[in-house]
């Protein structure tokens, strides 16, 4: 799709707000789009480099800037096959240094295929947010809930040869839209299959002063507006969100770390001396509700520095139930450590990390292997108003 060639953000928005009143309108008349009618995507993106620095990194990148902390951003996905360009628009609103908005109107396949490759590069300096599934039900409470999508992807992650003897599925997925949406999930999670059922993402429709909006959350930080009558409506939700995700991190980070700070004593003559070091920050407790059997083949699975997890890691015993990882997480480099027995798992950070890495963790456990994975007591980010430990 050619650029919208906007001079500045208010132009841009009245753009996007064309956009989700069509799409509103055109699904409620014929319930599809019309060709080339695009709904509006927002990849929410954490991020340690400037947008200045995507174009070093990308050959196939071009930024321009369009207003403050408003960028145009044309990424040429096109191959040597290809005997004509093919450049996907999209909009970087970079106000918050930490966790930018990626903006596009593109079809909704190229789109989403063209940020993962963005993100996944080594080194990009980018990664998804990564929700929990505590995050996404406090999600449904933010407007009316009226769908969601569930997929458990053990098969992404695990040998044929590991589903076969310890899990029962190697890929569950169920859709569904409507108001039995929340009974369905109520019905399903007083069962045995809770284990299994990983939200991939909800759908609301949210009422605010500015409008109203249709959205649905992907866990990894995907927003389609899939229509409305306000887009302030749309964009104040992706600030709730954006919130909702630092509160979480800020957490970790402040408490979730591991530090060892030098102490310093004074003396009578009022010099100050070292008395050695001491230890800050505990380590993140991630209980397991599905059992691990083979805790050397789980462990090696997660850190095969595959995507999605792009962790590194090296295994050791530490007794007969008792196994290590010392690791490294590829988007940014920074150590961890894991340890692993059968109902629980601990992470330890260093005091410099990256909290992404922890919920990144956390959130593809949930995923992939235990959807009732949650956080221990004593490692729930305080301060943050939606808890992890359910």
């Amino acid at each position: 799709m050619p650029p919208l060639n906007p001079t500045d953000r208010r132009e841009l928005y009245e753009h996007f707000q064309h956009v989700i009143e069509g799409t509103y309108d055109q699904l409620l008349e014929d319930q599809k789009l019309n060709y080339k009618q695009n709904m509006l995507k927002s990849f929410l993106v954490e991020t340690n480099v400037e947008p200045s620095l995507l174009e070093e990194q990308f050959e196939y990148v071009t930024v321009e800037k369009i207003d403050y902390s408003l960028f145009e951003v044309l990424i040429d996905t096109s191959s040597d096959e290809d005997e004509e360009e093919e450049i996907l628009t999209f909009y970087l609103d970079s106000q918050d240094e930490r966790f930018w908005t990626f903006y596009s109107i593109e079809k909704s396949r190229p789109a989403k295929d063209t940020m993962e490759d963005l993100i996944m590069t080594e080194q990009s300096g980018l990664d998804y947010l990564w929700f929990p599934a505590q995050l996404q039900r406090y999600f449904t409470k933010l407007g009316e809930f009226q769908g969601t999508g569930i997929n458990y992807d053990a098969e992404d992650v695990f040998s044929e040869a590991y589903i076969n003897e310890h899990l029962p599925f190697g890929e569950l997925s169920i859709q569904s839209s409507g108001q039995g949406t929340s009974w369905l999930l109520d019905a399903l999670s007083d069962a045995d299959l809770k284990r299994f059922m990983s939200l991939s993402s909800v759908k609301i429709r949210r009422e605010m002063e500015e409008g109203v909006v249709i959205e649905r959350i992907d866990n990894n930080g995907r927003i389609t507006t899939r229509g409305g009558n306000a887009i302030q409506a749309h964009l104040s939700f992706v600030e709730t969100i954006r919130e909702l995700y630092a509160d979480l991190i800020r957490g970790i980070e402040e408490e979730g770390r591991i530090g060892y700070p030098i102490r310093e004593i004074e003396s009578e003559e009022g010099e100050r001396h070292s008395s050695g070091q001491s230890v800050e920050g505990t380590p993140i407790v991630i209980n397991l509700a599905n059992s691990v059997e083979n805790l050397k083949e789980f462990a090696d699975s997660f850190t095969s520095a595959t995507k999605p997890l792009r962790l590194w890691g090296v295994g050791t015993w530490l007794a007969d139930d008792y196994y290590k990882i010392r690791g490294t997480d590829l988007h940014n480099n920074d150590s961890f450590t894991l340890e692993i027995k059968r109902d629980w798992i601990r992470l330890y950070l260093p005091d410099d990390a990256c909290g992404n890495t922890a919920l990144r963790i956390f959130s593809n456990i949930q995923r992939y292997y235990d959807a009732e994975a949650s956080f221990g007591e004593r490692s729930d980010p305080k301060n943050s108003k939606v808890g992890l430990t359910g």
